[in-house]
């Protein structure tokens, strides 16, 4: 494992720091501490990601022949610590720019590549996804939401949910079955589906943050033309799978996580419990969670810089991640000592009650994206080679 960084390296850094003093207005900064409603800050978001892809930020990863930079995977981990010690919002297209457009660059037609990918990066067109189901989440294999040929066109039924931003996106890169007579991992496609047609309806989820940036999809005859169909109309679940990859592959929040833990030291001086030994105690276990944090991420970005792809290991860095926020974030409450059983939006809430709200958040973390639960399993089978239970 290398702990260092080439003098390279170190320069990026220095490019990176310098452009976003430069450029990302102080209004726009944020803590990074606790959750937030999407929705507030939807404007900022947009204005953000355009700022981005005008510096030349979004390709970064991308080959030079592809118009990216071509930075290693240590360059685009610089660029995102970078990114969370400056407080830098998220962008508002992040799910099209993170997974939909590298995806299209790899299984997309000239035609897809020509007329998505650079309106996803600008933000120009905002991207959902629809991929889990009611009754296929972590078991995607069991989506319903079924696609058939009539026409000439694709006819999607079905309903999709936990659908981020779809209340404001244009369109959605859906997975639907093509074929149910199929093995459940075959016979899906993966379609781009326009979410202002008629035949699509999107309802917002509230959630106990108060935001609503969660959403259902309910599908009734929307139309999908068969150029908006990715590669074969058996190849979603393939397709799915770098998809996946991609989202995987860009979890760098050792910075994040070093923040929390400086942050809630400063709030148990503000609240005058500093010196209290059970305090100091959980701050402490929280600071080395963090660094562990830290080495489990540079342990995995020496493999990257290698040239290994993430395997099923990668659970365990999903698993640690979720599972220390959510007992940061208590430790947080903890601190605030009654005020913590405060509403965010209380006129008395500390902080404007972003701790609370992080708290909040914390308890999905171990849910989205693969739950603890389905990681412990996959670790125990595919990682330490244990045998299934039964």
């Amino acid at each position: 494992m290398d702990l260092g960084f080439t003098p390279e390296e170190e320069s990026f850094r220095q490019e990176v720091r310098s452009w976003l003093e430069s450029n990302l207005p102080a209004a726009w900064r944020h803590g990074g501490v606790g959750g937030y409603r999407e929705e507030e800050e939807t404007e900022i978001q947009r204005d953000w990601q355009r700022k981005l892809y005008e510096g030349g930020w979004l390709k970064l990863g991308w080959p030079q022949e592809a118009g990216g930079r071509g930075a290693t995977p240590v360059m685009q981990a610089i660029y995102q610590e970078e990114m969370a010690t400056i407080g830098a919002p998220g962008i508002l297209g992040r799910l099209g720019v993170t997974l939909l457009a590298p995806t299209l660059v790899a299984h997309g037609t000239q035609w897809q590549k020509e007329q998505y990918v650079e309106k996803i990066l600008s933000g120009e067109l905002i991207f959902c996804q629809g991929f889990s189901e009611p009754d296929a989440g972590s078991d995607l294999a069991g989506l319903r939401t079924k696609a058939e040929k009539r026409d000439g066109k694709w006819v999607l039924d079905g309903q999709k949910t936990w659908s981020s931003g779809a209340h404001y996106s244009h369109k959605s890169f859906l997975l639907a079955r093509t074929d149910p007579s199929a093995e459940p991992h075959r016979g899906i496609g993966f379609f781009l589906v326009d979410m202002h047609q008629p035949g699509v309806e999107v309802r917002r989820i509230k959630q106990m943050t108060g935001g609503g940036e969660f959403c259902e999809i309910f599908l009734s005859g929307a139309e999908v033309d068969d150029r908006d169909l990715v590669a074969q109309p058996g190849d979603g679940w393939k397709i799915a799978m770098t998809v996946f990859g991609f989202e995987r592959g860009g979890l760098a929040q050792a910075a994040r996580f070093e923040r929390v833990v400086a942050e809630m030291a400063s709030l148990a001086r503000e609240r005058g419990v500093g010196s209290d030994p059970t305090t100091r105690q959980k701050i402490a276990q929280a600071q080395i969670e963090a660094h562990v944090f830290r080495l489990i991420g540079l342990r995995n970005l020496t493999r990257a810089q290698h040239g290994h792809a993430p395997g099923p290991e990668a659970s365990v860095t999903k698993l640690y991640w979720s599972e220390m926020d959510k007992r940061m974030q208590e430790a947080a409450i903890g601190v605030e000592g009654m005020y913590g059983a405060l509403a965010p939006e209380s006129d008395f809430s500390v902080q404007d009650g972003r701790w609370q709200y992080g708290w909040m958040w914390a308890q999905a973390e171990t849910i989205y994206a693969g739950s603890s639960e389905i990681q412990r399993n996959i670790i125990a089978e595919r990682v330490l080679g244990l045998p299934r239970g039964r």
